[in-house]
C-alpha cells in the first residue's frame, strides 16, 4: 500500500511567476522543467518571441524531483552501449551527453546561476563481479576515443571513498557533476525572462487548435484565456501524450516512477569521507550523492512488481522501495545509515522504447515539436537537446552529429530502431 511522499529536500516556497499573457507569439512551450526552461532560454538567444507556459510550478515534477546528478553516460555501460548500437553511435551519444555538461556547466559559470554546482566528477560502482568488468571493457573504449577516465579496484577504492561497502571497484569520470535540480531549473527560467521570454506558472493548456496562422492554445481549466503561437514544443515530459493530438506520443512514451529518500544531517566525521561525487551502482539503478550535510539515494523500483511503471502520481511512495533503499545504504554506506532516514519522494521520469530522448518536429505535424522522453537522464541531455529543437525549428535541420538519433520519426516503424 502506497503512502504519502515528503517535499523533496530542495523545495522552497516562493510566489508565483506569472508575466503578462501576449496576444501573440513565435513559440509556446509547454512545461516548465529543465527541457522547457532550456529551450526558452535557447529561443530568446534566437531573437524568437516565446511564453513557457507551466501547470504547476517551474521543476515541480520531474526536473525537480530527482538528484541532480549531470552525467556523462546513460545506464548502460559503454561498452554495453557500443555492443547495442554500434562503436560510433556509442561515440555520438557520448559526445553529445559530454557537450551538454560543458554547455550547461559553462552558462551556469557565465551567468552565475546559484544552483550549488560541484564539479568534482563521478564514479560508477560495481556491484558484481560482471559489473566490474563491464566497467573495465568501458574504460578501456573510452581511453581508445581519448576520454580520460580512472579506474579504482576495490582497495583503492576503499581509500578514495572510506565509506563504501561491498563494491568490485569503480569507474572515475571527471566530466561529471551535481547541481541543486530545482534550483538549476528555475534559474534558467529567470534568466530566459531576463532576456524577455514571459513565463506563466499555474497556467495548464486545456486545448491546442490549428488556425490559418499557426495555433490557437485555451489556457486554464475552462480555456479562457487565450495564446496564438506560430509553432508550439511539447515539454511536458510523461505528461505530453494528453496534449498530442496525433496521439504518437502516447504510443511512444511511457511513465514510470523513481523514488529518493535523504538521510538527517550526517555527523563531521561522516561528512569529511563523503566527497561531492555524482554516484551510481547496478547499472544506475541505485544512485546517490552528497547533499549539503546530507545524503540523497534513489533507485530499487525494480525490487517490486510492475517496477513502478504506467503511473504518473508522484505523491506518494512504495513503503517497500523504501524500505529496500535503506537496507541499501545499511549494506553499502552504514555510516549514513546509522544517522537515520529525514524524508522520502518519488518523481516521474518519460520513457521511451529504445532509450534515447524525443527531440524534433512530431511526425505529421507542422509547426508541433518536442523535447522529452529523457529517461530518467534528463539533466545529462536536455540543455543541448533544447538547442537541437531550435534548430529543427529555425533551420529545419541540426548540425549535431547526435541530433538524428533523436529525431521522433525514428519510431514511426515500430517499437524503436535499435542503431539509428
Amino acid at each position: 500500500m502506497e503512502v504519502k511522499g515528503d517535499p523533496p529536500l530542495w523545495e522552497r516556497e516562493e510566489a508565483p511567476v506569472r508575466d503578462p499573457l501576449p496576444p501573440r507569439c513565435d513559440l509556446a512551450i509547454l512545461g516548465g522543467g529543465i527541457a522547457g526552461a532550456s529551450t526558452a532560454l535557447h529561443a530568446r538567444d534566437e531573437g524568437l518571441e516565446v511564453v513557457l507556459l507551466e501547470a504547476g510550478r517551474l521543476a515541480s515534477r520531474a526536473s525537480g524531483r530527482n538528484d541532480g546528478q549531470i552525467l556523462c553516460g546513460l545506464g548502460e555501460s559503454f561498452h554495453r552501449l557500443a555492443g547495442q548500437w554500434g562503436r560510433e553511435t556509442a561515440r555520438r551519444l557520448r559526445a553529445f551527453l559530454a557537450a551538454n555538461r560543458e554547455d550547461l556547466v559553462g552558462r551556469i559559470r557565465a551567468e552565475g546561476l546559484d544552483c550549488g554546482l560541484r564539479t568534482e566528477g563521478g564514479l560508477r560502482l560495481a556491484s558484481t563481479p560482471h559489473e566490474w568488468e563491464e566497467l573495465r571493457a568501458s574504460a578501456a573504449m573510452l581511453e581508445e576515443d581519448g576520454v580520460r577516465v580512472r579506474l579504482l579496484e576495490a582497495g583503492e577504492l576503499r581509500r578514495e571513498v572510506p565509506l563504501l561497502r561491498g563494491f568490485h571497484g569503480g569507474l572515475f569520470q571527471r566530466e561529471e557533476a551535481l547541481v541543486d535540480p530545482r534550483a538549476l531549473v528555475r534559474g534558467i527560467a529567470a534568466l530566459a525572462r531576463t532576456r524577455g521570454a514571459r513565463v506563466l506558472e499555474g497556467t495548464p493548456v486545456s486545448e491546442i487548435e490549428e488556425d490559418g496562422t499557426g495555433f490557437l492554445l485555451r489556457l486554464g481549466p475552462e480555456g479562457r484565456s487565450r495564446l496564438r503561437a506560430t509553432a508550439v514544443l511539447h515539454a511536458t515530459s510523461a505528461l505530453a501524450p494528453e496534449l498530442d493530438r496525433s496521439g504518437f506520443l502516447a504510443r511512444r512514451v511511457f511513465p514510470f516512477r523513481g523514488q529518493i529518500l535523504s538521510t538527517r544531517p550526517l555527523p563531521a566525521e561522516v561528512l569529511e569521507n563523503l566527497p561531492f561525487y555524482a554516484m551510481s551502482a547496478n547499472f544506475c539503478y541505485e544512485y546517490f550523492r552528497r547533499h549539503g550535510e546530507r545524503l540523497t539515494l534513489g533507485g530499487m523500483r525494480w525490487s517490486v512488481k510492475g517496477e513502478e511503471n504506467g503511473t504518473t502520481d508522484d505523491a506518494h511512495v512504495h513503503p517497500r522501495i523504501t524500505a529496500n533503499l535503506v537496507e541499501w545504504m545499511r549494506t553499502h554506506l552504514p555510516a549514513a545509515a546509522e544517522t537515520g532516514i529525514e524524508r522520502v519522494w518519488s518523481g516521474i521520469m518519460a520513457g521511451t522504447p529504445d532509450g534515447l530522448p524525443l527531440v524534433g518536429p512530431l511526425p505529421g505535424r507542422t509547426g508541433e515539436l518536442c523535447c522529452l522522453g529523457f529517461n530518467g537522464y534528463g539533466l545529462g541531455s536536455a540543455f543541448r537537446a533544447a538547442r537541437l529543437a531550435l534548430d529543427w525549428l529555425c533551420a529545419g535541420r541540426s548540425e549535431d552529429p547526435a541530433a538524428s538519433l533523436f529525431l521522433p520519426r525514428r519510431l514511426l516503424g515500430g517499437a524503436g530502431v535499435r542503431n539509428p
